[in-house]
């Protein structure tokens, strides 16, 4: 007389557990890869909205507000009288790198903010065009920064 065994065989529990985890290390893998280009797009977002408050807070207050612009520590904050109204810090709140370019360009600007709404050149440290690029490993974003203080996001 046989008996009818039900259930799985070792062996097609092995199977089953190898082809798991090799589709786990894949979808692990290009989710790594879809946070990197998430940070570097959310910084390059956090930057236009921050330059938007600088020009915002210039209009409202009447007066000039400065937007500083740091590549060395990574940062970006807004001044009013001295008084720092706003900072966000790239590197250690977000992990992303902020490089300036071209060749020659200088680690750190600031643009002035006028009641009108645009900079003020008079006061601004830097006129000419920058190419501001946002890194997390492999992964960038980019933006141009006009002497102005337009955007225009690549």
């Amino acid at each position: 007389m046989q008996r009818s065994r039900s259930g799985f065989t070792l062996i097609e529990l092995v199977i089953v557990i190898v082809v798991g985890s090799i589709l786990t290390s894949i979808a692990l893998t290009q989710i790594s890869g879809a946070q990197g280009r998430v940070a570097v797009k959310g910084a390059r977002t956090t930057y236009a909205a921050v330059q938007a408050r600088a020009r915002a807070h210039g209009i409202e207050m009447g007066q000039n507000v400065l937007f500083h612009v740091d590549s060395t520590g990574d940062s970006i904050w807004i001044e009013h009288d001295g008084n720092v109204l706003e900072k966000i810090l790239f590197r250690s709140e977000r992990n992303v790198d902020i490089r300036i370019s071209p060749t020659g360009a200088p680690t750190s600007f600031m643009h002035c903010f006028s009641p009108r709404g645009y900079t003020d050149v008079t006061c601004n440290s830097n006129s000419s065009i920058l190419r501001i690029e946002f890194w997390q490993t492999s992964d960038s974003s980019t933006l141009i920064s006009l002497p102005m203080g337009q955007l225009v996001l690549e």
